[in-house]
Formats: C-alpha cells, structure tokens, sequence
C-alpha cells in the first residue's frame, strides 16, 4: 500500500488511514478462531492481537498495534484507564487510534444477555468523558457478538443510544448510522457526538462468532 506523506509530529491521527484499519480488523476477524459465548473480552482481544499484527504487516499498513495500554492524564500523571485495542503511528504518544471492546449476547449463568446498555454507558462513554481521546476526533468500538446474532445487538444498542442521547452527545433520535468510511460493510457503523467544540466520530466494528 502507498499512503503518500503521513506527518509523525501531527495533532490527530491521520484519518486516511482508519479505513484501512477497520478493514484488516474485518479482513482478520474472518479467519480468526470464533470465540465461546462464555469467553471474556479480554482474552478475546489478547488472542485476536497476533493475527491483527500479522496481517497488517503482510500489506504494511503503517501502525503499530498494542492492547491494555495505559492512559495517563499528561498534566498530572494518574492512570484514566487502559485501552482495550489501540493503534499508533508517528511519534506521538497521545495521537492514536482506539477500539473500546464489548462483548454482545452472552449466556451467564444459563441465561442470554444482549449487554447493550454495557457497550453503550461503559463503552462508549469512555470517549464522550474523554477518558480516552480527549483531543482527538475519532474512536472505535468492537462489539464482539458472541451468538452471531447481530441484528438483535444492533437494535438493543439502537434502543440504548435513543435512551441515553442526551448523555452521548448526539441529535435525537440518536442510532447507529452506516459507515462513512465503510458504507458498503453492515458489519461497521458509526455515531457521531458533539463534545464542547469538537465534533467527535466513533467507528463501531461488529465481528460475529
């Protein structure tokens, strides 16, 4: 791949880039070893890291890519919290691109659990807070579907982000919309939030088991 002049000093992750990366987490997923519906994400990720790593340097996508890293506040040093999935080009420690990731349809203790409210308040949140990308304008969200079920996922997540509009930034009635940068793929989606002046994108990624 040829991606032309990418600045390593620059303010904000280059957004060429980000379609290429919801590509190989697509492309990666489809030949990856399917979870079980009981399987934490964590592991899952931890799992999912080596094959993302070896296909993005099969076609030298210009990134490097790590898992549980720490966010640190740069002015006072405490730990925000670690993220799940991020990936880093140039020299810039707080320049990134970032996937939040939750599992969907789960079964706990015998019984099936969609976890929408869980992707949404404790997922997708972390960017609105600006736990994590404070002065950046995009972020990702893998929702693992653990039942192949997406469409179930999606309409729950819908119902959650109409529910929680006003504390997820977004115009009512808030949902899912397709991928500007995917529109072809029903696997991606995107939301898009008003923080203060900036207008913030998350990019959602729903890989079926």
């Amino acid at each position: 791949m040829i991606f032309g002049s990418l600045d390593p000093w620059s303010d904000i992750f280059p957004e060429g880039l980000i379609p290429h990366i919801l590509d190989l987490v697509i492309s990666a997923w489809a030949e990856f070893p399917k979870p079980n519906r009981d399987d934490h994400e964590v592991p899952i990720t931890q799992k999912f890291r080596p094959v993302l790593i070896r296909n993005k340097n099969l076609i030298r996508l210009p990134v490097s890519i790590s898992r549980e890293v720490p966010e640190d506040d740069l002015q006072t040093g405490n730990e925000l919290g670690r993220i799940d999935l991020i990936f880093t080009h140039g020299n810039r420690e707080d320049v990134y691109f970032s996937f939040e990731c939750k599992r969907l349809n789960v079964v706990l203790n015998g019984r099936r659990k969609i976890l929408a409210t869980e992707y949404v308040k404790a997922g997708m949140m972390r960017y609105i807070t600006s736990q994590y990308a404070a002065s950046l304008i995009h972020g990702g969200m893998i929702g693992y579907i653990l039942d192949g079920d997406s469409k179930t996922s999606i309409n729950r997540i819908n119902e959650e982000i109409k529910k929680h509009c006003k504390e997820l930034k977004v115009n009512s009635p808030g949902k899912l919309y397709k991928s500007s940068v995917r529109p072809n793929d029903k696997q991606a989606r995107e939301t898009k939030h008003q923080i203060e002046l900036r207008q913030f994108i998350i990019h959602h990624v729903f890989l079926s088991a």
